[in-house]
């Protein structure tokens, strides 16, 4: 008797963006373009070291402005200069907690850096620091519920100017891993740190390597620059650092555009640098973040890089040939036609993960597909991924993928899955999610309905 096949293919149709209205992606958590702000909390609270200016006003003042850049992180400086002789105390917790309630109601998270000093204030010894940390991390677990909404990632700070790991007096050197693994050691489980140099980066306690990536401050399209993380031109360390951080979260970010070029006025300003060339840096730091306070608009009626960068205009071809990830259905229009991005657009979008579901069809009771990671880093934020069902009564059901690895879907990359659809359901969509029940879900880089976290099949 003749074999019969009992299942057609089945495909399922869930297009992939065009250039057109694909700005919903920009609204993904936990990457992309970000803010910045400052709390220095105490007695005499204010945002700034040194200056007056209200925490809150300026939290508030600063997602208003970047608003049209869809910002859902913000680096967040939490300044403890005023405590450097005293334990923290509860009005300290409750101004860090209202920033916080802040930042959750307007739905962006923080990546977050506790620091002591600046140019004009001095820094805090190690024992100091130590308690500090501890308190903080106490705090952490009393208010688990907020710290899962808000935290995204932390900074080691703490240390020197700006808590960047330099120019510090009352703090000694030899403490410098004691305060790596001290951050690392608070920080909830899940959450990625960040160091500013190579140096602090080999000093991070073996137990916590595989959560620690970079945050460069002065990312210029130079990665030969000496103020780079690490010279280009220092190969071993250089392939080494990019061979790392391809599975870490990390942040970048440029100079001021008012800024002069190594500190020197004969250098002229950073407000030049090249789209191309800070892009391909990006993409080979695996940047997850990257900052908007710097070198685009942060002084009214001045143009500086990432302004100029709007009218720095590539095609896909181009990405290509730059070894540039992106994404190709962003360089067609809804008819197909080719389009040219600019530099700002290629990061915007790019920074972090971009993933895309291809090739969606159901055989024979179960469900194939593969996700493409366009993005300049993998979803490493995300620990969830499942498929949705509906049985015969209509009741939702979820499904892990059990094979799914976020540190597989590198830059790049494109892996299958499948799943045996359970008897009498539907197969109704997909959820990336931070954690089950997290309600922080990401949307793939689909036109297809989204709702609850959920990424419907059309």
């Amino acid at each position: 008797m003749e074999n019969k096949k009992l299942y057609e293919e089945e495909r399922i149709m869930m297009p992939e963006i065009s250039a057109d209205g694909a700005e919903f992606l920009l609204k993904n958590p936990n990457r992309g373009l970000r803010g910045e702000t400052y709390i220095t909390l105490g007695e005499h609270l204010r945002a700034y070291p040194g200056e007056n200016e209200d925490p809150f006003e300026r939290a508030k003042r600063l997602i208003q402005k970047y608003e049209p850049d869809s910002p859902t992180v913000f680096q967040v400086y939490v300044y403890l200069c005023d405590y450097a002789a005293k334990l923290l105390d509860d009005l300290a917790f409750a101004q860090m907690k209202r920033l916080f309630e802040l930042f959750r109601k307007s739905g962006i998270r923080i990546l977050l850096r506790f620091a002591y000093s600046t140019e004009s204030q001095a820094d805090a010894p190690y024992e100091t620091t130590k308690t500090h940390l501890n308190q903080i991390g106490k705090w952490f677990r009393e208010n688990e519920a907020l710290i899962r909404d808000v935290l995204f990632c932390m900074q080691t700070g703490v240390i020197g100017y700006w808590g960047e790991g330099h120019s510090y007096k009352n703090f000694k050197r030899r403490y410098i891993k004691d305060v790596i693994a001290d951050v690392c050691r608070i920080t909830p489980q899940g959450i990625y740190n960040q160091v500013r140099t190579y140096k602090m980066l080999k000093k991070v306690p073996l137990e916590y390597h595989t959560m620690v990536g970079i945050h460069d401050d002065y990312i210029t399209g130079n990665t030969a620059h000496k103020w780079a993380f690490v010279k280009s031109t220092q190969k071993k360390r250089y392939t080494e650092v990019i061979n790392r951080v391809r599975f870490t979260v990390n942040d970048g970010e440029m100079p001021w555009g008012r800024a002069y070029m190594d500190d020197k006025k004969s250098a002229g300003h950073c407000d030049h640098f090249s789209g191309t060339e800070v892009l391909k840096q990006v993409a080979a730091y695996s940047l997850t973040t990257f900052s908007l306070e710097h070198n685009y608009r942060e002084d009214e009626g001045k143009f500086y890089s990432m302004q100029n960068w709007k009218h720095e205009m590539l095609s896909y071809a181009d990405c290509v040939q730059l070894g540039i990830s992106a994404n190709p259905a962003l360089f067609q229009n809804k008819d197909k036609e080719s389009v040219k991005r600019s530099v700002f657009d290629i990061l915007q979008f790019h920074l972090g993960y971009h993933i895309a579901v291809k090739d969606l069809y159901i055989l024979e009771n179960e469900l194939f597909f593969a996700l493409t990671n366009y993005g300049f880093a993998p979803p490493l934020t995300f620990d969830y991924f499942a498929a949705v069902f509906a049985d015969e009564n209509g009741k939702i059901k979820e499904i892990p993928f059990e094979e799914y690895n976020k540190n597989a879907l590198l830059s790049g990359k494109t892996i299958s899955f499948k799943m045996r659809i359970p008897y009498g359901h539907k197969a109704l969509g997909l959820k990336l999610e931070t954690k089950k029940g997290s309600g922080i879900c990401a949307r793939f880089a689909n036109e297809s309905r989204f709702e609850n976290g959920v990424q419907y099949f059309k």
